[in-house]
């Protein structure tokens, strides 16, 4: 991947100004990677604004005690010099996943450059950094701090480590390597407490999401002899529950527990917001180029997309890609 450093270097040159940024309804890793290259570019001397069309989850809130992310809004000032901002995007290479922000300065923003380690076929690797083998865009953005010699400080080597612990589904996804591990170990080496972050992420859900992780569980629908299981995550679920939509998205992972699954499907919207689709798989199962046929992404075993259709136009699309997938797999 020195070509996509190479490019990053000759961007960082160009530029003295940044605004960076990541995709809608933010994660650990989105997060995670953004707060540690905001404090990268502020050591290298340059002046950076992190900035979110949608706001960082109340569960995710500890990765940014200072509050350095922003959110966007209609009410949000820009700078008067925002044409000399270059634009850096993190962990999406969908221009549009990153919400209202890129089209409030997609016309007047000098170059974009996208950190990312998803897959999409139509996104160009020359001058930007993609990395499809990479575990998160955080191990990628430790592999930055270590190029620029930039000292690991703590409040960078926790959110990246959430962000790992988070995109590598707890070190058990296909990506996890090596590398993630060596990433890692310096991360703990700084102070990051493990038992800690899980424990936030994964073991301190709200009463409220119990509740809705009942409702959605009582949703699923099994197909393919039991080996694929679609379930729901409605807006009027949320409203019901009190949950949180951002606690309801890791219950997509729970029928994939079961031996003989295969595939989790969660179609899903939050409360004034898109129909969205996400695919979990194990083994060779590939759902990622379904993801970019719909102008989403993703990874083999991971990976999603936003419907512009019906609930019911949504669910007819996703059993017609699913029953291709498996009559191509196990033909």
């Amino acid at each position: 991947m020195t070509r996509g450093l190479e490019s990053l270097d000759s961007f960082i040159s160009q530029h003295d100004k940044f605004v960076i940024t990541t995709h809608e309804s933010p994660d650990p890793d989105g997060i995670g990677a953004e707060i540690a290259f905001y404090e990268t570019l502020k050591y290298l001397g340059k002046h950076v604004l992190a900035i979110n069309s949608d706001i960082t989850p109340e569960k995710y809130n500890f990765m940014d005690p200072e509050g350095i992310i922003q959110k966007y809004s209609d009410q949000y000032t820009l700078p008067e010099d925002i044409d000399v901002y270059g634009l850096i995007i993190l962990d999406t290479n969908d221009f549009e996943n990153i919400g209202a922000l890129y089209k409030a300065i997609k016309d007047s923003i000098n170059g974009v450059f996208i950190i990312d380690h998803h897959s999409r076929n139509d996104t160009p690797i020359d001058g930007n950094f993609i990395d499809s083998t990479a575990s998160s865009t955080s191990e990628m953005v430790f592999e930055i701090i270590t190029r620029y010699n930039v000292p690991l400080s703590y409040s960078a080597a926790m959110p990246l480590y959430a962000g790992i612990l988070f995109d590598t589904g707890s070190f058990r996804y296909p990506k996890t390597s090596p590398k993630t591990f060596s990433t890692v170990s310096h991360l703990v080496e700084a102070g990051v407490s493990p038992t800690w972050i899980y424990d936030i992420i994964y073991e301190s859900y709200s009463l409220s999401s119990l509740v809705l992780k009942s409702k959605m569980l009582s949703s699923m629908e099994f197909y393919h002899e039991g080996r694929m299981v679609i379930m729901y995550m409605t807006p009027e679920m949320l409203i019901e529950t009190g949950g949180m939509f951002s606690e309801g998205e890791h219950n997509i992972n729970i029928p994939l527990t079961v031996k003989n699954v295969l595939v989790s499907i969660l179609i899903k919207q939050d409360i004034n917001g898109p129909i969205k689709v996400s695919m979990r798989t194990k083994g060779d199962l590939d759902v990622a180029d379904i993801a970019v046929s719909h102008k989403g992404g993703g990874h083999k075993n991971a990976a999603g997309y936003k419907s512009y259709v019906s609930w019911i136009e949504t669910k007819k699309t996703v059993i017609s890609d699913m029953d291709n997938l498996f009559s191509h797999h196990f033909k």
